[in-house]
């Protein structure tokens, strides 16, 4: 079943379907990542949306799409990182998976941050993970293009100097990122 939902797309207001459960419209989960290749927190990967038609195209954004129904989230952000980047994730940072038995387990995930569109924003809860990940970018159109590793220095100057080129989602991330690379925290 799907739901409406009216949403911003950058020019004006739009109806969009959504999924629906018990009869009310759900927020669509998604994994995102910020992507650092192994023992260097001062290097991520940033990409410019590659979606036509969509009011977020070539907005700087982190890898990441739709956590499907039953996937373990590092498997999620693992598939996500692969096909928008080209690049091979090796360690997922907070994500602990705990087999019940043969048929059940549940994950728990202890992301650096999650945020959700609010007030005419796509109706999404955006999992932030922290990934570690190896091999060269390459953009994969119709998803992403201009992938590259960005200095974090050069990241905050693109922020303070124009905010409006992130999608908002990734540009929360991003200040949660900042903010945790900023302050001292325990590992």
């Amino acid at each position: 079943m799907t739901g409406r939902y009216e949403m911003w797309d950058g020019s004006g207001p739009v109806t969009v379907g959504v999924p629906v459960s018990g009869g009310e419209n759900v927020m669509v989960p998604v994994v995102r990542a910020v992507v650092r290749p192994p023992g260097d927190a001062d290097q991520i990967i940033l990409q410019r949306r590659d979606e036509p038609g969509e009011s977020v195209a070539g907005l700087f954004e982190l890898p990441g799409g739709r956590w499907h129904a039953g996937e373990d989230p590092a498997k999620a952000i693992a598939r996500e990182v692969a096909e928008e980047t080209g690049l091979r994730v090796v360690t997922v940072a907070g994500v602990a998976v705990d087999r019940l038995d043969e048929r059940r387990g549940i994950a728990t995930v202890r992301p650096l941050a999650v945020t959700a569109g609010v007030e005419g924003a796509f109706p999404a809860a955006h999992m932030i993970l922290v990934v570690d990940a190896v091999g060269e970018p390459r953009a994969e159109p119709g998803e992403s293009a201009d992938v590259r590793w960005w200095s974090l220095d050069a990241v905050r100057s693109e922020m303070a100097r124009n905010r409006a080129a992130f999608i908002p989602s990734s540009f929360a991330a991003l200040e949660a990122y900042v903010a945790w690379i900023d302050d001292p925290h325990p590992a």
